[in-house]
């Protein structure tokens, strides 16, 4: 049995979308290839989700998929630690374009990139300057220390050299997008669409200032025909860092709308066989690929199905959760007392495992049997026609809902469960055991933690 879910690693450039293609993104993939193939002036698409939805993977197998242009992948977070992000982005562009050759383009580019690194040079603020020299030099120094000396030369030319300079950096930024859109021209007079596309990986991750800073330089240095962006972000974390730099009462989103043409965002559902909700889809896969036992996949998949309704649920977090269940499913497989068949321990398991991925904060109550009914509804997202108690009747369709809900009454003692009649107080406390049953209900969820999860001490790498 396997322990944690099967890593998928994309070879940059290479690979594409896989087949079995499990969540479907070839599709959003070539309806954005569609629509960058087809707009000759510069565009800047967001690929918006939270952290953990797909977008790195997304953007990785679209970048080896994509035709009709030259993609360029850029891991921002990975080049934050830099001042100025502009250097960064050329050497980026310089090592895939130059690593494709320039046999058929229609200018030889390594005739472009000593004049664009000239300007860029020119360009870059005094502190990245100073380290492009020291790097250039093979020298080490002190980045403050080349920066003071910078700025005490500005100041040493007064007035003069201050203007002197400023029409330096006009006459270099007019010669770096010249550069850039030569770069930028077709191999055909018919061509459609980009010809270059950065993809900008994980600009949320970054330190603010870098992040926005990163999205001016797209704007003021790469704006020209032909060249598009594609920035995987979670727009609402952007937001929040325009309103960290700027100050909370700037409009963050109309701010953003100056650099970003067009959102997109995955697809939260798949097709075939009815709609299902990608992040099932994934659960579904990964349980398979780990040999997770139906009697365990099987409510793992309903309680997941429950509380996605009213908590976020991502494709990490589904990750997250089938590596504790699969390191647990062996100790579950191996327990003497034949637990593993009460559908009553599995669920608690289970609530335990996802809780405290997906909700931090009520794990804890969880674990000690100190849930409010409050606690549990915002777990499980209910409402109040789903809360009756359910044995049938021909309301299906709430029984997993209602029986989780009161079990979780039940092993709490809240005093509410009392209130319902002999069948269905019977039949909660059976799913742990016939009576009678020797363990006091509310130490159920931690002998469940001491013989089952005390090992998962660990969290799952990161997942598409």
């Amino acid at each position: 049995m396997k322990i944690v879910p099967p890593e998928p690693s994309v070879g940059l450039y290479i690979e594409g979308f896989e087949e079995p293609d499990i969540l479907q993104r070839r599709k959003t993939g070539d309806a954005l290839s569609d629509l960058l193939n087809r707009i000759d002036d510069p565009l800047v698409v967001a690929l918006d989700g939270r952290w953990g939805t797909g977008k790195t993977y997304f953007l990785k197998r679209w970048a080896g998929t994509h035709e009709g242009a030259t993609t360029v992948y850029f891991d921002a977070f990975a080049h934050d630690y830099v001042s100025d992000p502009l250097p960064a982005l050329v050497s980026v562009l310089e090592e895939r374009l130059m690593g494709l050759g320039t046999d058929g383009a229609p200018v030889k580019w390594e005739d472009i990139f000593p004049s664009m690194k000239d300007a860029a040079f020119r360009l870059a603020k005094p502190l990245a300057r100073a380290g492009l020299t020291a790097v250039g030099a093979g020298v080490v120094v002190k980045a403050a220390d080349e920066l003071k000396k910078a700025t005490d030369e500005e100041a040493a030319n007064g007035p003069d050299g201050f203007w002197k300079a400023e029409q330096g950096r006009r006459q270099a930024m007019q010669e770096f997008s010249e550069a850039v859109e030569t770069l930028a021209e077709p191999a055909g007079a018919d061509h459609e669409g980009a010809t270059v596309i950065f993809v900008i990986d994980e600009l949320d991750r970054c330190r603010p200032d870098y992040a926005l800073e990163l999205l001016e330089v797209i704007k003021h240095f790469f704006a020209v025909p032909r060249v598009h962006f594609v920035l995987g972000v979670n727009l609402e974390a952007l937001e929040g860092m325009v309103r960290a730099r700027y100050g909370p009462d700037i409009d963050a989103h109309r701010y953003l709308g100056k650099f970003i043409h067009v959102r997109l965002d995955l697809p939260d559902e798949v097709s075939g066989g009815g709609q299902k909700k990608t992040m099932l889809a994934y659960l579904d896969h990964l349980v398979r690929e780990m040999g997770i036992p139906r009697y365990i996949h099987d409510p793992l998949k309903e309680q997941i199905e429950i509380v996605a309704r009213a908590n976020h649920v991502s494709l990490r977090d589904v990750g997250s959760i089938v590596s504790s269940v699969s390191l647990a499913s062996d100790a579950v497989v191996r327990n003497p007392e034949n637990r593993q068949f009460l559908p009553g321990w599995i669920a608690v398991m289970n609530t335990l495992i996802i809780s405290r991925t997906v909700r931090p904060d009520l794990h804890p109550r969880f674990l000690n049997a100190t849930v409010t009914p409050a606690d549990v509804e915002s777990y499980l997202g209910t409402g109040e026609e789903e809360l009756r108690p359910v044995l049938g009747n021909g309301r299906d369709q709430f029984l997993n809902v209602s029986i989780l809900y009161h079990t979780w009454l039940y092993l709490s003692q809240h005093d509410g469960f009392n209130d319902y009649g002999p069948e269905f107080l019977d039949a909660i406390p059976n799913q742990f055991g016939r009576p009678p049953i020797l363990e006091d209900p509310k130490t159920i969820p931690m002998t469940v933690h001491r013989q089952w999860l005390d090992r998962l001490s660990f969290y799952a790498p990161d997942q598409p």
